[in-house]
């Protein structure tokens, strides 16, 4: 018996039996464990409508740059709430092309993916540890959707729409709500992104069946947790994410965005993320990442390397795991959009 309660936690993380943490034996097991936990998964975050409201797009705004256009359009994902995001698209493109969903994490959102200050200026110097992945991309030929997540930029709360200038966001009081509600907003994030697919396949420029995701940090949650739910999502990159539970967010103070109450009496994270196999999956973990410790990146890769190793489908597995701390690395990802898509 001891007072301070390390051991506790220890042996209660020990004794766990996650439900569907994979053991497959045949491809007949996988597709029975693959939607068993895919349908327990959605549970957890809160569920999803049963009917969709109608995304009523409209385009508030666009502007001419030197190798693309930017768009910024909004339209609903759920009732009474709307989403804004921008559109990256190559200038003098032809015929419909490849698309990829890009998914900002923690700071002031959308804009710092799209090369933009807070304010709408355009960003000069210093790229930020999101390295202004959706110009990286759009530039490959690639039209990229950077929707503005639930809490961030121009969506948080509006006690708190000052902050973004500071890098801080409205995670918690949504997230608190939420959780009353046996909501997350994971689940939302998730299903709102899925709602952005949903926008994709309403434009006339985009091949709907070459869509991607890559996402960094809590945008490598969404990612992540998007791709293992919707097929349709057919290549994906999760950098600076990719872990164990235990090792990152049961080990170090994070937001509260991360959590979903009871999802170890299920899986661990790996067994989520493997929901992907044997579609294409590159993950990116910084040798330095304080956060998302490189140690347990690699016990995480190990477990999706025996589930896309299982499915016969090694060769669209790949890791870059980089000299580098929490940030983008690009080293491989855009090729391997290039690649795949």
């Amino acid at each position: 018996m001891a007072l301070r309660p390390d051991d506790f936690l220890e042996k209660l993380y020990a004794s766990n039996k996650p439900q569907y943490s994979f053991n497959a034996k045949n491809v007949s097991e996988w597709k029975i464990w693959r939607d068993n936990l895919r349908n327990a998964f959605i549970e957890l975050l809160g569920g999803f409508p049963e009917e969709k409201v109608n995304l009523n797009p409209r385009l508030v705004e666009q502007k001419e740059l030197d190798d693309h256009i930017r768009q910024r359009v909004v339209f609903n994902t759920l009732e009474d709430l709307e989403m804004i995001a921008y559109v990256l698209i190559p200038k003098n493109a032809n015929g419909k092309l490849p698309a990829v969903v890009a998914c900002h994490g923690h700071g002031y959102g959308s804009k710092d993916v799209v090369g933009l200050n807070f304010d709408g200026t355009e960003k000069s110097g210093d790229p930020g540890y999101e390295k202004n992945f959706g110009l990286e991309l759009v530039r490959r030929g690639f039209i990229v959707v950077v929707p503005e997540l639930l809490g961030f930029g121009d969506r948080t709360l509006d006690e708190d729409r000052l902050n973004p200038y500071k890098g801080e966001n409205s995670c918690y009081k949504i997230s608190t709500n939420l959780l009353l509600y046996g909501k997350t907003i994971a689940g939302i994030r998730v299903y709102e992104t899925m709602r952005t697919i949903d926008y994709l396949f309403t434009r006339s420029d985009v091949a709907v069946d070459r869509i991607g995701c890559m996402g960094i940090s809590g945008g490598g949650l969404v990612c992540a947790f998007t791709s293992a739910i919707d097929e349709r999502i057919k290549v994906s990159v999760i950098s600076c994410y990719l872990n164990t539970f235990k090792d990152s967010i049961m080990a170090i103070r994070h937001c509260i965005d991360n959590y979903i109450p009871g999802i170890l009496r299920y899986a661990e994270m790996p067994d989520i993320v493997g929901m992907i196999a044997p579609r294409p999956l590159l993950i990116e973990a910084g040798l330095y990442d304080h956060i998302f410790p490189i140690h347990g990146a690699r016990v995480a890769f190990e477990k999706l390397e025996a589930i896309y190793s299982f499915l016969g489908a090694r060769e669209k597995l790949e890791s870059d795991f980089f000299e580098g701390k929490h940030e983008i690395s690009g080293r491989k990802a855009y090729d391997w959009f290039v690649r795949w898509l």
